[in-house]
């Protein structure tokens, strides 16, 4: 037989928390919601008879006290469609979904959303929503100014019950209110008592931890501003963004780990608040995103754009081994200590790990179809230690190292939005994947770089084109007008001039920049809110 599940099992938490595959990040939203109501615990089962579009039509209809006009057929059967394509998710039932669309949640435009939620649908979140909820929970965020904001026109009664609240009611806008009197009549399903809370992760990088904090602080700050649709998936970028840049940086924080026995920068501990974030820029780990913002109209620009993806792609294939090489000494250290090893410990048990390996490599020389393979005879002739033999083996395998790549292409694609304007990645099809802008993610990013923070709170205030590209640089490892690293060519300095006058032209589109004058303290990105810090009691 060849390799089995148990020989070739990738996933370990303590590492890395999240199941690389393809997922429904708005089913991340979801799920965070429920964590953050419940907090942490999981609901895994529901009462409810599965949902069709067309029971919360009879809803509206049966409702008169609190719905008008939906009697007509020709409004019901707009209603119904609008439910079904821009108010709800829904999924086929049946093989291969053909068959009649089930409501899998209504969208996440308020806590009310989770009423709905119907944990027998598959999630394909990979536990994504369990790593949000580890950056929130115990925070002032979850606590006060989030669960405030989600909870806004309603409120709590019973353990785990939500209702209307009646005196706030008025203040929301109509498409929360239509959503509020919708599932008025559904109930929170309680949380599983059979099963565990999710698992705590710790953070390698605290940091970035507060990164995220920071982050969504300031979408929040325009919550009287932007409209609760809007500022909702001005949240979820955020969350898909900062997670997208946790897993790059994860990945090379357990290289280090494995070849260097090292997973720590040192600047971590020294960023205590907004102004330190810049400090983020000297990290090694940082990730390093050279964006393509001419479209491909300047050849050189998509030449960076795509060797800088190819660079941070070929990283991720290296992890593969490192990460593999850390779940596999932790399961050697769990029979070891009877416990849970801490993640900067695993390497320690490499040298006392060699007779467990010993007796796992002899399990493949003694097996059938492997014995005689030559890729393995050649790899136990390799002057490496037991566990890299057993490594090496897995990942050659080659339907397994297939599955690997396969898996983490599609998670990154994912994560980065490919070929969608809320990311900054592009390519698949046959085409080499890139970097570049998306608008929906510029506008957000110049939201929340417009935004600072003094002694009464959060303000927005101007600041220049030329800050803006260092705060994306330093913050976030997005590079506009340098190759990370340096270049002296000429043509690449004329190609990354382009690229920084295409930033102008796009943030002029976007209508946060007018040109006033050449000189770089003129070119300045205006807010597009006006917002003042009040002194907070």
């Amino acid at each position: 037989m060849a390799l089995d599940r148990k020989q070739k099992a990738f996933n370990y938490f303590p590492v890395m928390p999240l199941d690389a595959n393809n997922l429904n990040f708005e089913r991340v939203i979801i799920k965070l919601l429920v964590l953050l109501y419940t907090k942490g615990k999981v609901i895994s089962k529901t009462s409810k008879d599965i949902l069709y579009p067309e029971d919360l039509v009879e809803i509206l209809k049966n409702n008169k006290t609190k719905f008008e006009g939906f009697e007509d057929q020709i409004r019901e059967r707009l209603i119904k469609n609008w439910i079904i394509s821009d108010y709800a998710t829904t999924v086929q039932e049946g093989k291969g979904r053909k068959g009649k669309a089930r409501i899998a949640h209504v969208k996440p435009l308020h806590l009310s959303a989770i009423k709905l939620y119907d944990p027998r649908i598959q999630s394909r979140d990979r536990n994504i929503s369990v790593l949000l909820y580890n950056v929130l929970k115990g925070t002032d965020i979850e606590s006060d100014f989030l669960m405030s904001y989600l909870l806004e026109g309603a409120q709590r009664f019973g353990e785990y019950g939500l209702k209307v609240d009646e005196e706030k009611f008025d203040n929301l806008d109509i498409e929360t209110q239509f959503l509020l009197r919708l599932l008025e009549e559904y109930s929170v399903e309680k949380p599983s008592t059979s099963v565990k809370s999710v698992p705590n992760y710790r953070f390698v990088c605290e940091a970035q931890k507060k990164q995220i904090h920071t982050d969504i602080l300031k979408v929040l700050v325009y919550k009287d501003s932007v409209p609760r649709r809007e500022l909702f998936n001005y949240l979820t970028i955020v969350f898909r963004f900062h997670t997208a840049l946790f897993s790059m940086k994860t990945y090379k924080q357990i290289i280090a780990l494995a070849n260097k026995k090292k997973m720590k920068c040192g600047l971590c501990e020294s960023i205590k608040n907004e102004n330190d974030f810049d400090d983020l820029g000297r990290c090694e780990f940082q990730p390093k995103i050279f964006v393509d913002l001419t479209l491909g109209q300047d050849k050189t620009c998509d030449m960076l754009a795509k060797k800088s993806a190819e660079i941070n792609y070929n990283e991720m294939y290296r992890y593969f081994k490192s990460h593999y090489k850390l779940a596999k000494l932790a399961e050697y250290a769990k029979i070891k200590i009877q416990g849970e090893p801490r993640i900067e410990e695993l390497m320690e048990f490499e040298r006392e790990s060699k007779a467990y390996f010993e007796v796992r490599l002899s399990e493949i020389v003694n097996d059938e179809d492997l014995k005689d393979d030559p890729d393995v005879k050649e790899i136990l002739k390799l002057d490496i230690s037991p566990v890299d033999k057993f490594i090496e083996i897995l990942c050659n395998d080659k339907s397994n190292w297939k599955n690997l790549v396969n898996r983490h292409k599609k998670f990154m694609s994912a994560l980065c939005y490919m070929n969608n304007e809320e990311g900054f990645l592009q390519g698949g099809r046959g085409k080499k994947r890139k970097y570049v802008f998306g608008n929906l993610l510029m506008e957000v990013l110049v939201q929340l770089a417009v935004v600072s923070r003094d002694n009464h709170g959060f303000k927005t205030c101007p600041i220049t084109i030329v800050n803006y590209v260092e705060w994306l640089k330093n913050r976030y490892g997005i590079y506009i007008n340098e190759w990370p690293g340096g270049s002296d060519s000429p043509e690449i300095a004329k190609a990354l001039n382009n690229n920084y006058e295409a930033l102008k032209s796009r943030l002029r589109q976007l209508g946060f920049y007018t040109d006033l004058s050449d000189a770089s303290n003129s070119q300045v990105i205006k807010p597009r809110f006006k917002i003042e810090s009040k002194t907070r009691n």
